[in-house]
């Protein structure tokens, strides 16, 4: 019974080590390796520490993520893809069934979604709305929903792409709610920013 003891603890004690190595491990791996790559997905050092409109709504954001994509286009034929965006407008171009009811985004630019000035509001979802504060056609939007603030800018560049650069801020207490964030939005936005990239390609490529 002794020896039956012992070897029991001795396994305990072993798993035990086990458990810890690995949740220490994926914790390092979250820190140093996710966290950094979700919260930059696409986005040059330059692009990261570049002011954009909208930095000064939320002073210290428990959240601040800058993703970035190449897109074969002009600024102003991307920009008729962003002003549409929202929940049952165009879409936000990502998981539908997620955040657009299951409605497929856009795959077409809608004229009634073009005419976008500064004061609108966008749905975000059933329940609320993003107030749009700052409106530069073909440049720049930022979209203002509490505790939450969107931006967007358009950068040309000389090799006759497009750098299409999106910036998430939020602001909360909410722990919880904050590493959900911080864990998971990426996948969201990766496939938003993707989902421009292929619908502003595809239908340049179709016109011509």
């Amino acid at each position: 019974m002794l020896f039956l003891k012992k070897l029991t603890n001795n396994v305990v004690f072993r798993i035990v080590v086990y458990l810890i190595f690995l949740l220490a491990s994926i914790t390092l791996f979250y820190l140093l390796v996710y966290r950094p790559w979700s919260l930059s997905w696409g986005a040059t050092a330059e692009e990261v520490n570049r002011q954009m409109p909208g930095d000064d709504i939320l002073e210290k954001p428990t959240f601040n993520a800058t993703r970035a994509i190449s897109i074969e286009a002009s600024p102003a034929e991307i920009w008729p893809w962003i002003i549409q965006i929202g929940y049952k407008r165009a879409g936000f171009y990502s998981y539908d069934r997620l955040d657009n009811d299951g409605v497929h985004s856009s795959d077409i630019i809608l004229p009634e979604y073009q005419g976008l000035e500064v004061g609108d509001l966008i749905p975000m979802s059933k329940e609320f709305y993003a107030v749009v504060t700052e409106l530069d056609p073909y440049h720049s939007m930022v979209m203002d929903f509490q505790p939450w603030v969107w931006s967007w800018g358009l950068y040309q560049t000389d090799l006759g792409y497009t750098r299409l650069v999106t910036r998430v801020y939020c602001q909360t207490n909410n722990g919880i709610f904050n590493f959900t964030i911080d864990a998971f939005e990426i996948i969201m936005m990766r496939k938003c920013l993707l989902g421009i990239k292929q619908r502003v390609e595809t239908n340049i490529n179709t016109s011509r």
